[in-house]
């Protein structure tokens, strides 16, 4: 009985502490200031204002949606192609036109092994000669190329025939020619002055829906290291204009009708736009594409090395306030010739300062094919200036980075080099000896080493309990030892962490 009491009682007690505390949020409420009162008359100023200010954004973008395109892509898909991971096409290819046919726009196989695989995107009219009536049509890369068909089809209406006239994979920028009367292009804008806060819409056709506008802002500008890794060249527009698949290719637009940005990915985990939306800046694209309709092709030059972002904490030390790392060098390249070595920070590239990683792949990019630059260095406690005749950027870059320097680096799947003071005094390996790994083939053995895989920068030390102070140490250990039966390392990271790792072939 008295348990049943004085349950009761907690109850009634709690109640009241928690009546209490209502009413005190209720009485704050009420203290708060109240929304200004405004006379009617007031009141309908202000909407007059805002229906003003939404009639012209309406007049905007009727006057925009005749010059953007829906393009509409068919590629032969053979049953014994084995397609590598693109998420670009993935992510394109997912959505097709949304009006019938099988799940996800694809139509279902033809006969002989093979069935005809559909997508869709966008792009917008950006030049009309009305003598011979064609058209060029700006898009993305992952949109237009690799297509067996491609189909344009206007506000109007009217479908064409399209040519591709041009692509570029590394800055997602696509040409497409179509031939047809009473084209209208759209004016090109400088994205350079475009800053965050601006409005801006997005026209396109996401997920088949012709035509959708959407409005938003300029979020950010030069937005780089999106895609690490992957040869890129990145400076994007980011904005908040909702983006969704089928939206890739379309037009950024200022509020002056004029094209900014070419849509091209969006930040997700869900598949659709979660507010952070990409663009390839105009600036861009109007390079790339007045060279793709000149030469068919993009050339840019080349210096032969990998690239690292440099400290802060290294800077401070070295008293630079800039500068990159040289974390490799490609042997028969023009930085290999012109004896640029890893380890090297290069603070200058052709007269220009250097003080970040993509600016300064973009200045290397625009250089011209076969002129010789000057590189100023920082190496040890020196200051050099090399002079470095560019070549032509490899198609393959791939290739370039992963081609074993000899037979013990394709045995190793991983390329290594002398522990110079410099790279030492970089890497934080100060004092220590060894080899470094400067390039991981990721489908060869040291990528694949148990219980870790092998990484650029790890320092090797010991090779089958043997002591490795040199390149031939290393070589020597690696000749003697059966990849088959594992190979024992013992290796450092750059962490200062230490361990062993087994190689094995397959």
């Amino acid at each position: 009985m008295w348990r049943s009491r004085f349950s009761a009682l907690l109850c009634l007690l709690m109640g009241v502490v928690v009546g209490l505390g209502i009413s005190v949020s209720l009485d704050a409420v009420s203290r708060l200031p109240a929304a200004p009162a405004m006379a009617p008359a007031e009141v309908e100023k202000e909407l007059g204002k805002l229906r003003k200010q939404s009639h012209a954004l309406a007049a905007l973008a009727a006057r925009v949606k005749p010059s953007v395109v829906t393009i509409v892509t068919t590629k032969i898909v053979r049953l014994s192609e084995q397609r590598g991971f693109d998420p670009f096409r993935e992510f394109f290819e997912r959505f097709g036109p949304p009006n019938g046919g099988t799940p996800h726009g694809m139509v279902p196989r033809a006969p002989r092994g093979e069935f005809r695989q559909r997508g869709q995107g966008s792009g917008v009219i950006v030049s009309y000669d009305a003598k011979t009536k064609k058209a060029i049509i700006l898009t993305n890369a992952h949109v237009a190329s690799g297509q067996d068909e491609l189909k344009v089809r206007t506000v109007d209406g009217r479908q064409f025939d399209a040519t591709l006239r041009g692509s570029d994979p590394k800055t997602d920028v696509a040409v497409v020619e179509i031939t047809g009367p009473d084209l209208a292009p759209l004016k090109l804008g400088n994205s350079e002055i475009v800053q965050p806060g601006e409005m801006c819409l997005a026209v396109g056709s996401p997920f088949g829906l012709d035509q959708t506008v959407t409005i938003g802002h300029i979020s950010a500008k030069g937005r780089t290291g999106i895609q690490r890794g992957t040869g890129k060249y990145e400076n994007y527009i980011q904005t908040d204009a909702a983006i969704n698949p089928g939206n890739s290719g379309g037009p950024l637009i200022n509020l002056n009708g004029e094209v900014i940005g070419i849509n091209t990915m969006i930040f997700t985990r869900s598949g659709t736009f979660s507010g952070i939306g990409m663009a390839v800046p105009i600036n861009m694209s109007r390079v790339i594409m007045d060279e793709l309709l000149t030469k068919g092709t993009i050339t840019r030059a080349w210096l032969g090395i990998g690239i690292d972002v440099l400290d802060p904490e290294v800077k401070k030390h070295l008293k630079i306030d800039g500068g990159i790392q040289v974390s490799a060098v490609f042997p028969g390249h023009p930085a290999a010739e012109a004896k640029i070595r890893a380890g090297d920070i290069i603070l200058e590239f052709d007269g220009k300062k250097v003080t970040d990683v993509e600016k300064f792949r973009f200045l290397v990019a625009d250089a011209d094919v076969g002129a010789t630059v000057p590189v100023k260095v920082l190496r040890g406690q020196k200051t050099l200036t090399l002079q470095v005749k560019l070549t032509e950027q490899p198609k393959d870059l791939a290739s370039v980075r992963m081609a074993p320097r000899g037979a013990v680096e394709q045995k190793l799947g991983m390329a290594v080099q002398e522990l110079t003071p410099e790279l030492a005094e970089q890497l934080g390996y100060k004092g220590e000896k060894g080899v470094v790994v400067i390039q991981v083939n990721p489908q060869g053995p040291a990528a694949r080493a148990k219980p870790t895989p092998l990484g650029d920068g790890d320092l090797i030390q010991e090779v089958a309990r043997k002591p490795v102070a040199s390149l031939r140490d290393f070589q020597q250990a690696v000749a003697g030892a059966d990849l088959a039966k594992g190979m024992l390392l013992l290796v450092r990271s750059r962490d200062g962490a230490t361990r062993y790792v087994v190689l094995k072939s397959d």
